[in-house]
């Protein structure tokens, strides 16, 4: 060490002198949720009476999820429900759900390929999987269209794998995209049904943990949205996935997302106007779901509110 550096230090200038705290930095409500924390979990511990083999595997789990940098998912599972009104059984809306970790910012705003706002996704010649029709309006709680609201939306391929996540031959952006909604908070796209699928790197340790509490290894079938406008309450976002009816991964979804409010029924398209009219010549069918986003908006006058 040269004469110009300062040793590190991390002692106390006097280790013997008391300490004092200080009292204009107390936050009582910071020590009350963490005391009646701590007091709840204790009763666990005694009315289960959970054995120290329990809790090492415990803290095993959570080593397995920083290595992974996931520990802060898989505590959001349940407590981001519990401070979320839309996820109450009375909600009138749309419920949210969290926006993953396979978005990707910055994609390109879509243009329309039909009359309204009408889309496809980017996605690859003969892209692989079976094609769908998405369709649906954005509206407040009380029916108020949200016109040229922007929707973002994204999904895995016929794989179960991502675009852009560096794990496949697929183009940029393939399968992701941001389009507008029209004067009426109506939207249409075409893309291909997601499949289920495994997050890539799950140690065993998740699997045995997701078996013990008889949850699959995959996620339903899933797109996300994330709608932009600047009357919706929350910062003027909001996000969730829409799921599908039937599928046998909803009922057991390992990331606890899945809600049977936000699954919805197919309707298989066969007739050749319709394929035609969809530039789907090449197919025998495609499918068809509804999907609305009911979202609740700030009131008249609030600052951002028109």
């Amino acid at each position: 060490m040269s004469n110009s550096e300062q040793p590190l230090i991390l002692r106390p200038a006097d280790p013997d002198a008391p300490f004092v705290r200080d009292e204009n930095k107390l936050n009582p409500r910071l020590m009350e949720v963490r005391t009646a924390l701590v007091e709840a979990v204790a009763a666990v511990f005694r009315e289960k009476k959970i054995t120290r083999e329990e809790y090492e595997h415990f803290r095993d789990v959570l080593r397995a999820l920083q290595e992974l940098k996931a520990a802060e998912g898989f505590f959001d599972i349940w407590l981001d429900q519990m401070t979320d009104e839309t996820t109450a059984e009375e909600w009138e809306g749309t419920s949210t759900n969290p926006e993953g970790p396979f978005y990707v910012p910055g994609m390109p705003l879509l243009e329309p390929v039909g009359p309204g706002a009408s889309y496809v996704l980017p996605m690859r010649p003969a892209e692989p999987g079976r094609p769908l029709l998405v369709e649906g309006q954005v509206r407040s709680l009380d029916g108020t269209a949200l016109a040229w609201a922007e929707v973002e939306t994204w999904q895995c391929a016929d794989t179960g794998v991502y675009s852009m996540l560096g794990m496949d031959d697929q183009p940029d952006g393939n399968l992701r995209g941001r389009f507008r909604t029209d004067g009426d908070g109506r939207f249409e796209f075409r893309t291909i049904k997601p499949v289920p699928y495994m997050s890539p790197g799950i140690p065993q340790i998740m699997l045995d943990l997701w078996d013990g509490l008889g949850k699959a290894h995959y996620r339903p079938g899933h797109l996300h949205f994330k709608v932009r406008h600047e009357d919706i309450a929350d910062n003027g976002r909001f996000m969730t996935q829409m799921y599908f009816e039937g599928d046998p991964y909803l009922v057991a979804d390992p990331g606890e997302n899945a809600r049977s409010s936000l699954a919805v029924s197919t309707r298989r398209r066969a007739d050749p106007a319709d394929l035609a009219a969809r530039g789907l010549e090449g197919h025998s069918f495609f499918l068809s779901a509804h999907f609305d986003m009911v979202i609740a908006t700030m009131p008249a006058g609030a600052v951002g509110a028109e």
